[in-house]
């Protein structure tokens, strides 16, 4: 019997958004909040749901949704990104001490 070894190769990925256009484009109508029969799992918050300035009621899987694939690697294009894209920038855990010393020293 042959054995087969699975190595495992994970990468840490973060989302990151500037605070001003996150707080101008999320939106959430709080459809996580429910099980597959409509029924709330916990009592919702008690304050409306948000809504983006454009009117999208719901992306909360956009800015879940981080993959090896949509990470940046150029760092130029890191800190365009992060202040031009709506869903901010997918980075590697590597380059969060060199972006955030960047923006420092702005």
């Amino acid at each position: 019997m042959e054995l087969y070894r699975l190595v495992s190769f994970e990468i840490r990925l973060f989302r990151v958004v500037h605070a001003p256009i996150f707080l101008r484009c999320f939106a959430s109508d709080r459809r996580h909040m429910k099980d597959s029969d409509g029924n709330w799992m916990q009592e919702p918050p008690q304050h409306e749901p948000i809504v983006a300035e454009d009117g999208t009621v719901h992306n909360l899987n956009e800015y879940m949704n981080i993959s090896a694939a949509n990470a940046t690697t150029d760092f130029t294009s890191i800190k365009h990104e992060l202040y031009t894209q709506k869903h901010g920038v997918v980075i590697k855990e590597n380059q969060l001490e060199e972006l955030f010393s960047q923006i420092a020293l702005q």
